[in-house]
């Protein structure tokens, strides 16, 4: 059982570098967003849906695993 909360905690943790990962590379495409047109600003919008992507999934995890540390946690 041990093992199985070690690699849950450690699926939370990837979880949470690869969400704030993202979140943080979004925060620099905002001036290639504001600035690029044509072809450079699709290849951004489309690199922001990549983006969008590893947030849903970090983020469906990441909640995840805060559930079950709250609902394992003592009240």
């Amino acid at each position: 059982m041990t093992n199985e909360l070690d690699g849950f905690a450690a699926r939370g943790a990837q979880a949470r570098v690869n969400l704030v990962s993202a979140l943080r590379e979004c925060c620099q495409l905002a001036d290639a967003v504001e600035s690029l047109d044509g072809p450079d600003l699709l290849e951004v919008l489309v690199y922001l849906d990549s983006l969008r992507f590893v947030m849903a999934e970090s983020g469906q995890l990441l909640q995840g695993v805060v559930r079950g540390y709250t609902d394992a946690a003592p009240e």
